[in-house]
C-alpha cells in the first residue's frame, strides 16, 4: 500500500487480525462495529479487549437496519461495551436517519460521526483514492487514515453538559442569536447565547436541545412537589416524600 494508515476498521467479518503487525505498522486507533440493528457484533467485545491490550484508541460504529428500538439498543449496547466518553460513535445510515441516533449519542458524551459526506458531523469516507472531503479516509476493507488527528488522540467529549464560564449575570456584549458553538460541539449554525459576546453556547441544534448543568438546576426547582410518572397501562402516579425521606406514590385520580 502506498498510502500510510493509522486507523483500522473492524467487524465480525474480519476473523484473522494480526494485532502485533498493526502496532508495528503504526496503527493508533480502531473503529469497531459495536452493533447492527438490535444485535451486538459478535467480535465487538473481543476486539475492544485486544485494542486495549495494544494501547489503541477505541471508537465504535453502528450499521442501521431500520428496526424498532434500534436507537436505544445502539446507545445501551455501546455503554455496556464500555465505549469511552469522548470517543467517536459513527452511524452507517441514510442521511435522513442520522439525528435520532446522534442526538442520543451526544447526550451520552460521545462524539458523533457518519459514514459518508456531511458538513454537520465527522466524515468517514470510503474511497480507493483520497477524497476531497473526509476526516477519516478508509482506503480498503480495513485500513484508514485519520486526516484530522481526532481519532488518534485522547478522547475529548464534545457534549457541553458543563458550562464553567457562564456567569450569574451576563457581561457587556451578551446576546441571544445564531452562531457556531465554541465548546467544540459540531452541527453548524445553531440558536444559542453568548454571555460575553465572544464564547457561544448552542441550545437548539441539529442534534436537538442541549442542556447544561445550570439548566438542570433551574428545572429541578420547577419540579418540586410536581413529579409524576405514568405506568405501562396509562395510570398516572404522583410521587411525594415525607420528612423522613420516604417516597410515596398516589394515583393522580385519588388526589383531592
Amino acid at each position: 500500500m502506498d498510502q500510510g494508515y493509522n486507523v483500522v476498521v473492524l467487524s465480525e467479518t474480519q476473523t484473522d487480525i494480526d494485532w502485533d503487525k498493526l502496532v508495528t505498522d503504526g496503527v493508533q486507533a480502531v473503529v469497531i462495529r459495536l452493533s447492527h440493528g438490535i444485535t451486538q457484533d459478535t467480535q465487538a467485545s473481543n476486539f475492544i479487549a485486544k485494542a486495549k491490550e495494544k494501547g489503541m484508541y477505541i471508537h465504535g460504529y453502528h450499521d442501521y437496519e431500520a428496526i424498532d428500538g434500534e436507537v436505544t439498543f445502539s446507545l445501551e449496547n455501546a455503554e455496556t461495551l464500555g465505549l469511552t466518553s469522548g470517543a467517536f460513535m459513527f452511524l452507517n445510515s441514510p442521511p435522513d436517519d442520522v439525528l435520532g441516533f446522534t442526538n442520543n449519542w451526544l447526550s451520552a458524551g460521545w462524539n458523533a460521526g457518519v459514514k459518508g459526506e456531511s458538513d454537520d458531523y465527522y466524515q468517514w469516507v470510503v474511497s480507493d483514492t483520497e477524497p476531497d472531503k473526509g476526516d477519516l479516509w478508509q482506503m480498503d476493507d480495513i485500513h484508514g487514515l485519520d486526516k484530522t488527528g481526532d481519532l488518534v488522540t485522547e478522547p475529548k467529549s464534545n457534549n457541553p453538559v458543563v458550562d464553567p464560564t457562564n456567569p450569574n449575570q451576563p457581561k457587556e456584549g451578551a446576546f441571544v442569536g445564531y452562531g457556531i458553538d465554541s465548546t467544540g460541539l459540531r452541527g453548524g449554525n445553531a440558536l444559542g447565547y453568548s454571555t460575553n459576546g465572544t464564547d457561544f453556547y448552542s441550545v437548539i441544534t441539529p442534534f436537538g436541545i442541549i442542556f447544561r448543568d445550570n439548566d438542570a438546576e433551574r428545572m429541578s426547582k420547577l419540579m418540586t412537589n410536581k413529579l409524576k410518572l405514568q405506568s405501562p397501562n396509562g395510570t398516572v402516579f404522583i410521587l411525594s416524600v415525607n420528612d423522613d425521606g420516604e417516597l410515596k406514590a398516589m394515583k393522580e385520580s385519588d388526589v383531592t
